[in-house]
């Protein structure tokens, strides 16, 4: 087998045999050399546009109102996506949920989060081509507000289905915000220590202002909240994670002693006895896109030092050319021009305005301001790979100053670093603000209307040209209903309310009927009417009842269930006994999934 030597004097590469074979001489002129070093460099700093395009007109069709049409657009993207794959898929996600497809969003939001628990690691592989290109080189993990956010959509695509998994997403968010307190109570302490060193405080007055950065955490305790709100025994966990929004939100001072004022309405069954809370969240607008920023000062410092070193070193480094660039969110606050406002058209009630939650765009900002420095120090420490890669090839190659291939060689190291992108990728379907508003009512159907006001002023009457939106909803005692309005320009595009009370079906005779749906879903004000009669579910891909009073109808009456998951999520026992387990297995084998959870409510 032939060895491959490299003669720098004679500019050539010589193959030398391993017996006494002649050797040959092959030349290859240093400017080929140099013009093949550029150019591989530019194959690998291109990335793909096609899927930019698309997931450009997939946001553009959502501000035209037509989230089903970005979702085709979403797909496309999503095909041709790199390190930024999760971006897609959480807007995808998010669109799906702007459709009515809570169930869908709740199992994409699911499982970015997952991949985002894992791309959060570092990756060694990734790190070091980041060094020799830019940060897009990394897959993209999210900020803090994005990452809050994804667990936050994940509770709300619950709420707004099954509700089965609300309770386990709320409390693994809730133990995230327990360690971001935790960091917060440390900074606390450090600056209640220094007061005290220096003269007497004042217990009541906040030490620290909470980081809005970290505001996403108030739409987490806000869902928390509402989730453990409709268990009359956890009212003191709830009055705590009700305490814990005022704690995070955009305010941005600690000062958790009193009910934030943007709640409104006791939650859950906290409320009047008779009444449910319908709860009203708008996700107005969109987050603030982030641009390139040109960092002068620091590109100015590696000019100067790589003329410095031109000077006193063997060779001449590039010179710094292309400015520096970090990135930075092109708004500093929400500029959305309109707010939700409700009234009840039933019962006469005075209209209700929305208050903001979360500020997603002051949110952004000040990640921007945490993470500046680093961006810088990134940016530095790759420019520094980036001129000594070159300087080591002049080195290795004894390129002479002032020659052609020395000149080749430094505009490939400045076009290399031209080449550089800053971090711009972000959540573009993310709302820039959100909104909530609580109404309690009686139990009940009622009719919820929705409209938009100018959110400069106190005006409750919407602007001529804008209509009420009505919306159906149903109140349950002690219950929670949910209304999510999305409105990322100045029209209303999609109001979904919660599954549980959207798609309930109702039993209007005694009659013994089947029933052929994706979800059926059973709760105590219906029981009686089941009692009288045999009842079927057939073909339900769901079937859950919630509440029963009288189990023995399952043994009594003869009901079958004849789908892919029946679930049971408590029986109230009232002095009967428990159900037997074989009982049980022989009505439920038709089903691909049994679960029962016999949970026994006094």
């Amino acid at each position: 087998m032939a060895k491959y030597e490299y003669d720098p004097s004679a500019s050539s590469v010589r193959i030398r045999g391993q017996a006494s074979v002649r050797s040959m001489r092959i030349h290859i002129p240093l400017s080929l050399c140099c013009v093949g070093f550029c150019c591989v460099v530019l194959v690998l700093s291109c990335g793909c546009r096609t899927a930019a395009k698309h997931q450009l007109a997939a946001i553009a069709r959502i501000d035209k109102g037509t989230p089903e049409a970005a979702l085709a657009a979403f797909d496309k993207a999503a095909a041709s996506r790199g390190a930024d794959t999760e971006v897609i898929a959480i807007d995808r996600g998010l669109t799906l949920l702007m459709t009515g497809q809570p169930a869908e969003s709740e199992t994409a939001f699911r499982e970015s989060r997952k991949r985002l628990d894992f791309l959060r690691q570092k990756d060694l592989r990734e790190q070091t081509t980041a060094m020799i290109t830019d940060d897009k080189a990394v897959a993209w993990s999210g900020r803090e507000f994005e990452q809050r956010m994804v667990d936050n959509l994940l509770i709300l695509s619950s709420l707004l289905g099954n509700q089965q998994d609300a309770f386990a997403y709320a409390s693994q968010t809730t133990e995230k915000l327990a360690l971001d307190r935790q960091g917060l109570t440390a900074s606390e302490a450090e600056v209640e220590a220094e007061v005290v060193a220096v003269s007497h405080s004042n217990e009541d007055e906040p030490k620290v202002a909470v980081p809005p950065r970290l505001s996403a955490n108030a739409f987490s305790a806000y869902l928390h909240a509402a989730v453990r709100s409709e268990n009359p025994m956890d009212a003191d966990i709830t009055q705590r994670a009700i305490d814990q929004v005022g704690y995070w939100s955009s305010s941005g001072i600690a000062a958790a002693s009193k009910t934030p004022p943007i709640v409104n309405a006791s939650f859950g069954t906290n409320s009047q006895q008779g009444n449910g809370v319908v709860h009203v969240i708008t996700f107005a607008g969109r987050v603030t896109d982030w641009m390139p920023e040109h960092a002068a000062p620091t590109s100015a410092a590696l000019l100067i030092a790589d003329r410095i070193l031109s000077a006193v070193g063997d060779h001449t480094l590039p010179p710094t050319v292309a400015p520096v660039q970090i990135a930075k969110p092109t708004t500093q606050v929400s500029t959305h021009p309109l707010t939700t406002v409700i009234r009840v058209r039933q019962d006469g009630q005075s209209t209700a305005r929305s208050r903001v939650l979360v500020d997603l765009n002051q949110a952004a900002w000040d990640s921007y301001g945490a993470d500046r420095n680093d961006q810088i120090a990134r940016a530095i420490s790759r420019r520094i790979v980036k001129k000594g890669a070159v300087y080591a090839v002049k080195d290795q190659m004894s390129v002479a100053g002032g020659t052609g291939a020395d000149l080749l060689l430094n505009l490939g190291g400045i076009a290399w670093e031209a080449l550089e992108k800053p971090d711009t990728r972000h959540l573009q379907v993310l709302p820039e603000r959100i909104e909530v508003v609580q109404v309690g009512l009686p139990e009940g159907d009622h009719i919820l209307e929705v409209s938009s006001v100018a959110s400069v002023g106190r005006s409750l009457a919407p602007p001529s040209g804008t209509h009420w939106r009505q919306v159906p909803i149903r109140v349950e005692d002690g219950r929670n209903t949910f209304v999510l309005c999305f409105r990322p320009q100045r029209k209303l595009v999609s109001t979904l309310v919660s599954n549980e009370q959207s798609q309930r079906l109702s039993l209007v005779d005694n009659r013994a009927r089947d029933i052929h749906t994706q979800k059926f879903l059973a709760s105590v004000d219906l029981h009686d009417q089941l009692l009288r009669e045999p009842s079927r579910a057939i073909g339900c891909d769901e079937f859950n009842w919630d509440g029963m009073n009288h189990p023995g109808v399952f043994a009594d009456r003869g009901f079958e269930a004849v789908g892919h998951t029946f679930t049971i999520d408590r029986f109230n026992r009232e002095g009967r006994p428990a159900l037997d387990d074989d009982l049980l297995h022989r009505r439920f084998t038709s089903c691909d999934n049994a679960n029962v959870d016999r949970t026994w409510n006094d």
